[in-house]
């Protein structure tokens, strides 16, 4: 664990420095511009994890484009997001670093997006594509997964942009590096792939499932509690 957050520790680094280059300067962390990734939960009792800083997006330009193979072309603007019908959820967000945060979610189910982009029979897989050049394949089955959540909100709050504002998924039976955050689009594809995380750290599986072995959970400090794999539901 020391060993994954050090190499962590040190991409973060490297990114910065890149995103300092790309942008003209070292970009200030203090602004309140900027996602920045915490080693520590926040008030919503979670890590803030992020593949690449990056300015905090517009929600006012923010879209999410629905293509590929499917019948209609769809492109929804954070308005649209919010006309669809709402559901509520509580469910725990299990890192594969061995914490986790219960969090009550706020968003929608993805068959609200699906009657709208309607996919055809053979678009058995979805490529997700993040704004912070974060990408993964979701097979179609998981996102229908009757606990998978988009979600706009949580704890009875409007989505923050370092947890995913304006849209991110929330897949609580599967580890969060499959929950991607800052979403701009979903294109439906033929066949799958191994998603960023899986194709480059050999600890990180192609499903996500969640393992049989122990949680630390962040309301819990002084707590190891042993998990039977799948959704945390015990606690």
């Amino acid at each position: 664990m020391r060993r994954r957050a050090f190499i962590h520790s040190a991409l973060v680094t490297a990114a910065w420095t890149a995103s300092g280059t790309a942008f003209g300067g070292q970009p200030d962390r203090h602004s309140g511009k900027w996602i920045i990734p915490t080693n520590k939960p926040d008030r919503f009792g979670l890590k803030v994890m992020a593949f690449n800083p990056i300015l905090v997006p517009d929600p006012a330009r923010w879209t999410l484009a629905i293509a590929g193979l499917t019948h209609e072309s769809v492109s929804l603007t954070a308005a649209d997001l919010e006309r669809l019908p709402k559901v509520g959820q509580s469910s725990r967000l299990k890192c594969v670093q061995c914490w986790s945060g219960r969090v009550n979610w706020e968003g929608f189910r993805a068959q609200a997006l699906l009657e709208l982009a309607r996919p055809k029979a053979e678009g058995a897989w979805v490529h997700i594509e993040c704004a912070d050049k974060y990408y993964d394949f979701v097979k179609l089955e998981d996102l229908l997964h009757p606990r998978t959540l988009f979600a706009t909100a949580m704890n009875g709050e409007a989505l923050t942009p370092e947890h995913g504002a304006p849209l991110r998924l929330v897949m609580p039976h599967k580890y969060g590096y499959k929950s991607s955050k800052l979403i701009t689009s979903l294109t439906f594809v033929a066949q799958g792939g191994k998603g960023l995380q899986a194709d480059g750290w050999p600890y990180y599986s192609e499903t996500g499932d969640i393992l049989p072995g122990v949680d630390h959970p962040f309301e819990f400090p002084d707590d190891v509690r042993k998990i039977p794999g799948g959704e945390i539901t015990e606690y």
